[in-house]
């Protein structure tokens, strides 16, 4: 699994930034609906198999059943939005791999790290 679904909190630069690499990513709006609560994020992203791509913390909270059958990208960066584009893109690959043996990934300051 290696194709994503962003939040709509995930700014169309990094969007953008990874769909240019050639990476798979959807938004809400085009295989759903904007405004969905983050549970119905998680089984869209169950049912689709793709990552969640995601600034909101409130992933990192998610109940048990849901937590265990999702993979999240928890992007907690700040800044200029090129910049953490730029960030996002150089670190993918290692979120990536780190997913294979975990469900949630943060990409912060201090570079890419398992829950």
């Amino acid at each position: 699994m290696s194709e994503f679904v962003a939040d709509e909190n995930v700014p169309r630069q990094i969007l953008e930034r990874l769909r240019e690499a050639g990476y798979n990513v959807a938004t809400l709006s085009e295989v759903a609906r904007t405004g969905i609560r983050n549970d119905q994020l998680a089984e869209l992203s169950i049912k689709l198999r793709r990552i969640v791509l995601t600034r909101d913390v409130d992933f990192i909270r998610l109940r048990q059943p849901s937590k265990r059958r999702i993979k999240v990208v928890y992007i907690r960066l700040s800044g200029d939005l090129d910049d953490i584009a730029r960030r996002v893109l150089n670190s993918i690959k290692r979120c990536l791999s780190l997913l294979r043996d975990h469900d949630l990934v943060i990409l912060d300051e201090e570079g890419v790290h398992p829950v």
